[in-house]
């Protein structure tokens, strides 16, 4: 079977292997005797062939495994270039290995260089090492070699997000590649939206919680406010063109995301919406807000009692050529600037 008599010789011969498309039928299905023949034919060949040829040629093509290059080097005392580690990169020394934490103006620099203290930067390796939010980045690659230190990448991601720099400037700063910079910050952003979210912003609820932010609304003469809230646009950079005229607002030619947030005036956000198009304007975004819209209900802190007097004091803002809030009548302490007030012209109030 499979073989075919050469008339001439006398020998039996292989039949020619076929193509594939030989083995479809006119319309289109695969004929099996076919298909069985040329795999027949396939296997006798090579079975008959010199296998030490095919073996060196295979031996021939084998690539090679291309060599690491660095991400940056240095010169040794014999002049040859060695690579440097990512725990021997100016951050980790600087901010890992060796942080002068008994030091102010370290301690002030470190906040203004990544938007947080030295101390929360190390409660949240902590906690990313406790949880094991970031796996890849805890262990080691099937060749044995350790994963970059999560203290560099968490750096790496509240540089970007603090500054506005490119995962190519992260790069430089730690010796990690910038695609690994720019893969860690996807997760460290699906985290921060999720679990860290979810710890550290807390909508006063009760007559309890609120109080805790009122201290510095009543120094200012604005007792019964708890917060400032209002609408904040962020550019959105990789916005796709067939949405873009709906996320481009009045107050800016580029598209951005707006989000209604509420905060106290200690710099802690206590409520925020999720992003809404840039054409939203403050009155529309405000629905979403389930905070203020609780309050306004009376759902929330409708129980809530402060002191008025009998007189109203208007205080007209710099930046708004007709618009004016009504401030409590309680006039702010003299050493208080008339900027206490000017920054609560969109207070919410019990």
């Amino acid at each position: 079977m499979g073989y075919t008599i050469n008339t001439e010789m006398g020998v039996p011969t292989e039949p020619p292997i076929m193509c594939l498309s030989d083995c479809f039928t006119v319309d289109g299905a695969v004929d099996i005797e076919k298909y069985r023949k040329r795999r027949y034919a396939q296997i006798n060949t090579d079975d008959d062939g010199d296998s030490g040829d095919d073996e060196e040629l295979m031996v021939k093509q084998k690539k090679k495994r291309a060599k690491k290059r660095p991400i940056l080097a240095r010169r040794t005392e014999n002049g040859e270039l060695e690579e440097i580690l990512p725990t021997q990169s100016l951050w980790y020394i600087l901010y890992v290995e060796s942080a002068n934490v008994t030091c102010n103006r370290f301690q002030n620099k470190f906040r203004r260089r990544f938007r947080m203290p030295h101390s929360s930067f190390l409660e949240l390796v902590a906690d990313a090492k406790a949880n094991n939010w970031f796996p890849t980045w805890m262990g080691s690659n099937c060749a044995g070699k350790k994963s970059s230190p999560l203290e560099l990448m968490i750096l790496g991601s509240l540089r970007y997000l603090g500054r506005g720099w490119t995962f190519d400037d992260c790069e430089e700063a730690t010796a990690v590649g910038e695609e690994t910079h720019r893969r860690f910050f996807h997760q460290f952003t699906a985290i921060g939206a999720t679990i860290l979210f979810d710890k550290y912003v807390h909508a006063p609820r009760t007559v309890d919680e609120i109080e805790k932010h009122m201290e510095e609304f009543k120094l200012a003469g604005l007792p019964g406010a708890c917060a400032s809230t209002d609408a904040t646009c962020i550019v959105h950079k990789m916005c796709s063109h067939r949405i873009q005229r709906v996320h481009k607002g009045f107050k800016t030619k580029h598209p951005t995301r707006t989000y209604n947030l509420t905060a106290n005036h200690r710099r802690e956000i206590l409520c925020t919406t999720d992003g809404h198009p840039g054409s939203f304007n403050d009155k529309t975004v405000v629905l979403y807000d389930d905070f203020i819209c609780d309050i306004k209900a009376g759902l929330i802190l409708d129980d809530y009692k402060f002191e008025l007097l009998e007189t109203i004091h208007l205080l007209c803002l710099p930046h708004s050529k007709s618009t004016s809030c009504t401030s409590s009548p309680l006039p702010p302490p003299p050493h208080l600037h008339i900027q206490h007030l000017q920054h609560a012209h969109c207070t919410v109030t019990g």
